[in-house]
Formats: structure tokens, C-alpha cells, sequence
């Protein structure tokens, strides 16, 4: 299929609490691809009834999607473009179920061997957490069905500490998990297709990479490490490994935690934020791929697989 043929829409907005993050990102994605003379146009969901809508998608013939979250991180909108035949970026719905549920997602790493945090759920009082977690210096308690960090809590590890984190966990989606706090290096690898870049190390001052860190500071900062030959070789086959383990394809991005040597697979991100300063764009350049070639090899990669 040629390209330069496609009426492409920037599917966006949402109403998830990344909804303002995502039009940004749209905005980007659509504006290079005018720019670069494709035919492209913005289209902001906004409700559930909207994104179900067949007249919604109306000539198009491919979704470039970018609605982080609920509804374009679940698979809802590829469930209604697939029975609309209409083409789109990124995983099937089924990758992105299994990935946006974080518990799931552990659960399908464990299975095949993949190193991640121990966790539990459904424990409501720090009471009833098993010892292994109560002798833990430090916790993460996290909503199970959010991006962009949001409702995420790394704390020391007491009583009124955890009770706070978990009422505060409780107000987004899915239900709070907990987790043993890894401390190391934290990482991020971005797959393209075939292509699994290098990894980039994030570095906040904040206590982690939390939402500010991500969208708001201007102290948090990225760089490509240096790693042993062998040692960037294993790195990407885990990363692709943990990713289509998932059941995801296309593009991604892999967060994890690089400690005592051993690497820790934290989520995979089924639709990355794409401003020009966001993680992917940053490895994509690293690559020698600019922001329009980036975006025109996630549409070809979409189509040709």
C-alpha cells in the first residue's frame, strides 16, 4: 500500500486522565505529516459514545492513534477500527488488554521466566501484607490500569504511609498493587518494528520519574549509557521478548529497572507519548530516523505486519 495515498486520522484526546498529554502528542504526529505533504487530520474523542461511532472514523482509511490510557491503551478504539476495516498504528487489541492491565501483564512475564517486581493485590490494610513485604524498607503502590505514572507512591514503608498510598491508588483505574521497590538505574527501550533501540537512562529529581518529572520539569534528564556489547545484545532480546510476550507488536516503549546487574521489567507502553522532545522521537533521532521518518515507519511497520 502506498503511503502518500492514506487519509490519515490522528485519533487523540480521550477521556482518560492522559487526555491533554495525548493531544499534544497528536498535534506533533498531524503537524509533521501536513508539513511532510500527507493527508492527515486531527480527531478528538471525547466520549465513550464517540469513539464507538462508525461516522467518527469517516474517510479514513488509516488511525494513527494516540489516546494514552483508557480507550486507546485498552484496545476499545482497535476493536471498532478492526470491525470498521480501517488500518491503525500499534498492537491488536489483544496485546493491548494484556498490557494495559499491569497484573496481567506480571503474571504473563512470570510465566515465561521474565524478571519483574514482586507483587500482591488485595490487601487493604498494611496489617494483612505478608512478611516478605512488611520487612521491605520501601514500597510502590500503583493503580493497576494507568499510565504516565499517575496515582503511583513510592514509599516508606509503615503503616499510615501505605494506607495513604492506597486510598490515594484507589481514586484511578484498576485496583492498587504493591510492589518491592527496586533500586537501580531506571531505563527505557523503544521498539520500532524490527528495530529495538538503545536504551535511554532517566534520571529525576524527584523521587522517581513520576507525572511533573515527566511533562513539567525541566530537571529531569535522558541519556544513552554505554553498555558491554553482550550485555546491549541481552538487554534487547529481553526487551523484545517481554513485549511480544505480551502479545504486542508494531511499537513500544519498554520501561525497566536496571539493578545489581539484573534488569527488571516495569510495564510496556503500547502508545508512547510523541512530542518531539518525548522518549520514543529521542531514540528514533539517536537512530538517525527524524520525527517524520519516525512516524512513517510506525504507519509502513502498521500496514506491512
Amino acid at each position: 500500500m502506498n503511503i502518500e495515498s492514506l487519509s490519515i486520522g490522528v485519533i487523540c484526546g480521550g477521556y482518560s486522565n492522559e487526555r491533554e498529554i495525548s493531544l499534544k502528542g497528536a498535534e506533533a504526529v498531524n503537524k509533521a505529516l501536513i508539513v511532510g505533504g500527507f493527508n492527515s487530520k486531527i480527531i478528538d474523542i471525547k466520549t465513550t459514545k464517540s469513539l464507538k461511532n462508525k461516522e467518527t472514523y469517516k474517510n479514513i482509511d488509516f488511525a494513527f492513534i494516540m489516546i494514552h490510557g483508557k480507550g486507546g491503551e485498552d484496545g476499545e478504539v482497535q476493536k471498532v477500527l478492526k470491525k470498521l476495516n480501517i488500518l491503525f498504528s500499534g498492537s491488536t487489541d489483544i496485546g493491548l488488554q494484556n498490557s494495559f492491565d499491569k497484573v496481567l501483564a506480571k503474571e504473563l512475564w512470570i510465566k515465561k521466566d521474565i524478571k519483574t517486581p514482586k507483587y500482591i493485590t488485595n490487601v487493604k490494610s498494611w496489617n494483612d501484607l505478608p512478611n516478605y513485604f512488611k520487612k521491605l524498607s520501601k514500597l510502590v503502590i500503583k493503580p493497576s490500569k494507568e499510565g504516565s505514572s499517575i496515582g503511583v507512591s513510592i514509599i516508606n514503608n509503615n503503616l499510615e504511609a501505605f494506607e495513604e498510598a492506597i486510598i490515594h491508588a484507589k481514586k484511578f483505574e484498576g485496583v492498587p498493587m504493591i510492589e518491592e521497590f527496586i533500586s537501580g538505574r531506571e531505563l527505557t527501550v523503544s521498539i520500532l518494528g524490527n528495530l529495538i533501540c538503545d536504551p535511554i537512562k532517566i534520571t529525576a529529581k524527584q523521587d522517581f520519574y513520576n507525572y511533573e518529572a515527566k511533562y513539567n520539569s525541566k530537571d529531569t534528564s535522558y541519556e544513552f549509557i554505554n553498555l558491554e556489547e553482550q550485555k546491549l545484545k541481552d538487554l534487547k532480546e529481553s526487551c523484545k521478548k517481554a513485549f511480544e510476550t505480551l502479545g504486542c507488536s508494531k511499537w513500544g516503549r519498554v520501561d525497566l529497572i536496571e539493578s545489581e546487574k539484573e534488569f527488571f521489567f516495569i510495564e510496556v507502553n503500547t502508545v508512547p507519548g510523541m512530542t518531539e522532545t518525548s522518549l520514543v522521537p529521542k531514540s528514533a533521532k539517536n537512530e538517525g530516523l527524524s520525527f517524520l521518518k519516525l512516524i512513517l515507519k510506525i504507519i509502513k511497520d502498521s500496514i506491512e505486519n
